[in-house]
């Protein structure tokens, strides 16, 4: 069973304490990393296609298109809670 928690913007392995992000006061944040979250705020404004295309680069296995990494990308950025509103 795993227990690492997800970036809930961009997905994200949480598995190292500076991965986080960063609430107001300095406390960790348990939902963002610290790419997509720092000091209570989002480190980009940016709409759910724009983090898509953003993080293509990011999901693409060797020899990949964009076009897997984007489904792939699609059938989880969705349901995340950055994006599910």
């Amino acid at each position: 069973m795993e227990n690492t928690l997800h970036c809930q913007s961009c997905y994200m392995a949480m598995d190292a304490a500076d991965k986080f992000g960063t609430e107001v006061g300095g406390q960790k944040s348990e939902d963002y990393c610290v790419h997509c979250y720092q000091n209570g705020a989002f480190t980009t404004p940016q709409t759910l296609a724009e983090a898509v295309e953003g993080n293509i680069p990011w999901w693409k296995g060797e020899g990949e298109s964009d076009e897997v990494a984007r489904a792939r990308i699609m059938e989880i950025f969705p349901k995340l809670k950055r994006w599910n509103v």
